[in-house]
């Protein structure tokens, strides 16, 4: 691939994008991502604290979907091992504690 081939692909990939514009939304997502979490452990400590029936097991699926999507498409566009397995991993929580949820609430 010679500069000029290179300079084509990259001005296609940032089309209608500017710098600016993805540094902002990628410091909301991890924003939104941090806050989710923080909820999520309030949520947790105060089922815990205040009912019998242990803690919801929905809300860390949604989370761990959320956040390990997040890295998967990461590592798509940065190549990074270690946000393949942390992304996957968190997937696979994410199913195993939706699966909990959906036994919990058959029973």
């Amino acid at each position: 691939m010679n500069k000029e081939e290179i300079l084509a692909k990259n001005r296609e990939d940032n089309k209608n994008q500017d710098e600016m514009e993805k540094n902002a939304f990628s410091n909301a997502g991890r924003t939104a991502c941090a806050v989710g979490g923080i909820l999520c452990m309030v949520i947790l400590l105060l089922e815990v604290i205040l009912t019998d029936n242990g803690p919801s097991l929905s809300l860390w699926a949604i989370y761990l979907s959320m956040t390990g999507t997040m890295l998967l498409v990461k590592y798509k566009s940065l190549r990074k091992t270690h946000e393949l397995i942390f992304g996957l991993i968190q997937l696979a929580l994410a199913v195993v504690f939706l699966v909990l949820h959906i036994m919990r609430i058959v029973r």
